[in-house]
């Protein structure tokens, strides 16, 4: 004899609190991530300058379901602004406890400051492989991939990084007068680590 349920009830007992969240998926996978970094690099003796540049490689296409968010948000902005609407959803609703404030916002220019807490950033030091895994030029190029997807001439300009050493992320976004190309001016304005040569 089948028992009957309520559906309501099942979920109410496994939801899961937004602390909650994070731990059983965004870090899950946050966590596979780097795992697959330290097993190319370490084990399979690739070296941390090949994973890093794979990494780069990698960040070509950015958010995949950039368009998508913004369709289903409602955010019709195509200009510089749109980066402020990208950013802040994805750390309201993917990484907790990472702020980011909009300290600049026009249609040519939009500057956030990042603070908090980097749910990459501090697994990567949980892993002991902060010192070796070069997240700011994935993640700076990354954004700026996904902003092409909005407008072909929006492009990201990092300029401190906390997996740089610095204490907080500060990046912009700007609306250039020609298509942007390549994706090194993303990243190449933060400085190198303290413990780089």
């Amino acid at each position: 004899m089948t028992e009957k349920y309520d559906r309501n009830e099942i979920i109410d007992r496994v939801r899961l609190t937004p602390e909650q969240q994070y731990r059983y998926a965004t870090k899950y996978w946050v966590e596979i991530f780097l795992r697959t970094c330290v097993t190319l690099a370490e084990d399979m003796n690739l070296g941390w300058k090949k994973v890093n540049e794979a990494l780069l490689k990698s960040s070509k296409d950015g958010w995949p379901m950039v368009l998508d968010s913004l369709k289903r948000l409602s955010i019709e902005e195509r200009d510089a602004r749109v980066w402020a609407f990208a950013e802040v959803s994805a750390g309201v609703n993917a990484w907790p406890g990472y702020i980011d404030e909009v300290v600049e916002l026009s249609p040519k220019r939009t500057a956030i400051k990042g603070t908090g807490r980097c749910i990459v950033l501090e697994t990567a030091r949980e892993f002991k492989i902060d010192r070796k895994i070069d997240l700011c030029p994935w993640c700076a190029s990354s954004a700026d991939a996904y902003l092409r997807k909005i407008n072909s001439k929006l492009r990201v300009i990092q300029t401190k990084a906390m997996c740089r050493g610095d204490s907080y992320d500060y990046a912009y976004a700007e609306l250039a007068d020609n298509v942007v190309t390549g994706f090194k001016h993303a990243h190449e304005q933060v400085r190198r680590a303290p413990w780089e040569k």
